[in-house]
């Protein structure tokens, strides 16, 4: 979100960085599903977090043994991630140039152990067919 907003326009490093930082969430995910569906143990976890990040052998590891006793946890953060998207695309379609950023963050923190679903009914004044 911070680089929607354009706060990395002038700092193509950072977006690099920041790029590397969600292709690492992203391959956590493919991880997380091959470890609990038993297509990785854990070395074959760690060597493909080594190689495709590329990260050091020991982080590998530690993130391999992580995923395996969490399942479900990288998906579930990619999950939330895509819906926090939706949600804020939703909000700034209906509500055009009245939209206000900061508002909708304010209203998200302040709401944070509320399903984004939800959320998103409350925020939006939805009332539709997911009642």
């Amino acid at each position: 979100m911070m680089l929607q907003a354009g706060l990395f326009d002038d700092s193509p490093h950072t977006r690099e960085i920041i790029y590397n930082f969600m292709r690492l969430r992203a391959l956590r995910v493919e991880v997380d599903v091959k470890l609990a569906l038993g297509q990785f143990t854990l070395d074959q976890a760690a060597k493909y977090l080594e190689q495709k990040v590329p990260m050091d052998s020991v982080t590998a590891r530690q993130e391999a043994i992580a995923f395996s006793t969490g399942p479900g946890q990288a998906i579930t953060y990619q999950i939330g991630k895509l819906q926090i998207m939706k949600f804020l695309a939703d909000a700034r379609l209906q509500q055009g140039e009245k939209f206000n950023l900061r508002a909708f963050h304010d209203f998200v923190w302040k709401n944070g152990n509320v399903p984004i679903a939800l959320q998103e009914w409350e925020y939006l004044g939805i009332l539709d067919e997911r009642e």
